[in-house]
């Protein structure tokens, strides 16, 4: 009996978009922090201690114009930093060390994909759970008082939501970077979510300490630095250094994503 030789065979399917393979990414980090027990109590937390009345107000007396300051307030509030602190340790310290302690990176990189797609994908499903914390109610707020305002200045109105939207989005962005990048540098998610906690409040403790002794400390709070910006957003006064304050939020935000970056890189070649 002669043995048959294994033949190749060419796979006759569609092959899948590149841009499809980071949705899925994307799609089932969003869906598994949905079923997170402790993500969801984060969020109905949240809406009860930082938007809750702000709705009230709204829905039972109204106001003439969507005041800028009063939106403000709503990003200003230490609970909503609070908040947003916990639920960013919580979304992002699996996304990054799970991968390195089950060795998934074989399984990703096996495909034609990038690290900039891998990150995508992953800080994407991490910033559309931050956004129903920090983005989807205040718009919502926002949208409401438009609907509801005694006044007739709509184009004000309307200002006020176009920088709410924006302030909401930096918000949702503020968190993530740096807690991936701690993600990417241990395989405990423990080590992670606890680590980007205390970082977060390793820097506000700080800030408060030696804001007494010169205002310019304050820059390095992260509650502190996310107000000053939303208030800039909004027109309104700072008592932080613009130039400083800038310079902070790139070194927040930009610096972690490039370490990120350069440790997914080193992974997927398997250094």
């Amino acid at each position: 009996m002669g043995v048959d030789p294994i033949r190749y065979r060419p796979w006759k399917g569609e092959r899948t978009a590149l841009n499809l393979r980071v949705y899925v990414i994307l799609k089932s980090i969003f869906r598994h922090g949905l079923k997170s027990i402790g993500v969801k109590i984060l969020l109905i937390l949240s809406f009860l201690f930082v938007y809750a009345f702000g709705f009230m107000d709204v829905i039972l007396f109204g106001s003439e114009t969507l005041d800028a300051e009063k939106m403000s307030s709503n990003f200003n509030a230490f609970n909503l930093t609070l908040f947003a602190m916990l639920l960013a340790a919580v979304i992002t310290s699996d996304l990054i060390s799970e991968d390195l302690s089950s060795r998934s990176f074989v399984l990703y990189f096996s495909r034609a994909i990038k690290t900039r797609d891998y990150l995508v994908g992953k800080a994407g499903g991490a910033i559309l759970i931050m956004s129903l914390l920090c983005f989807l109610p205040p718009v919502l707020l926002a949208v409401v008082s438009i609907l509801t305002q005694s006044g007739s200045d709509y184009w004000s109105s309307i200002k006020v939501l176009g920088s709410t939207m924006v302030a909401g989005a930096l918000a949702a962005v503020f968190f993530v970077p740096y807690g991936l990048m701690l993600s990417s540098i241990t395989n405990r998610r423990s080590y992670a979510a606890v680590g980007t906690f205390m970082s977060f409040m390793v820097l506000t403790i700080i800030s408060e300490m030696f804001v007494e002794i010169d205002p310019a400390w304050s820059v390095i709070g992260p509650a502190r630095s996310l107000s000053a910006a939303v208030d800039w957003i909004f027109g309104l006064p700072s008592d932080i250094d613009g130039g400083a304050l800038f310079a902070f939020l790139a070194l927040f935000i930009i610096v972690p994503a490039v370490v990120l970056y350069w440790r997914v890189q080193r992974k997927a070649v398997g250094r």
